[in-house]
């Protein structure tokens, strides 16, 4: 049996619950960025009305509800 006095408890205790909790943080921050991430993929701006919208779906270029034109998701690199 493992022998432990009550100073060496109580430190394990605390030590773990601090493990732990660091733990939840991380589980929670990591979600939290995947999250943002998807979501910037899902708003879209439209360059010619300036309408912002929501895109739920997997098409490359959405339509934009406003004007119908195609609009690039994410953050277009191009130079054209």
């Amino acid at each position: 049996m493992i022998e432990l006095n009550f100073e060496e408890f109580s430190l394990f205790v605390v030590g773990g619950s601090i493990l732990f909790m660091g733990f939840l943080l991380f589980l929670h921050s990591s979600r939290s960025k995947a999250y943002r991430r998807k979501r910037r993929y899902q708003v879209v701006q439209c360059p010619v009305c300036g309408e912002v919208f929501d895109d739920r779906g997997s098409e490359k270029m959405p339509e934009c509800v406003g004007c119908g034109r195609k609009t690039v998701r994410g953050y277009d690199k191009s130079l054209g």
